[in-house]
């Protein structure tokens, strides 16, 4: 799932560069932080993406466990049996 970068590019936890920072930089180097920052953005909305469709199943299941909790509290309130809370 992680993606690699040429090291040449972008080694990890560099500041990215613009020219204003340093006059040096070429357009090669700029495409490369830009190549770099798109695969992060890339990785991290692919987490993003995985979570919330977990966290929408885990509420579905939620849901679906208070339901049958209402259902067996109404099944015992025939026999005077009601919950403690």
């Amino acid at each position: 799932m992680n993606e690699e970068v040429k090291e040449e590019e972008v080694k990890e936890g560099m500041p990215l560069q613009t020219p204003i920072d340093n006059p040096e930089v070429t357009k090669e180097q700029l495409m490369g932080q830009l190549n770099y920052a798109q695969k992060l953005i890339n990785v991290l909305q692919k987490k993003v993406n995985e979570l919330n469709g977990q966290m929408v199943q885990l509420e579905a299941q939620l849901a679906m466990a208070n339901e049958d909790r209402e259902g067996m509290l109404k099944q015992l309130e025939p026999i005077g049996i009601a919950p403690s809370s």
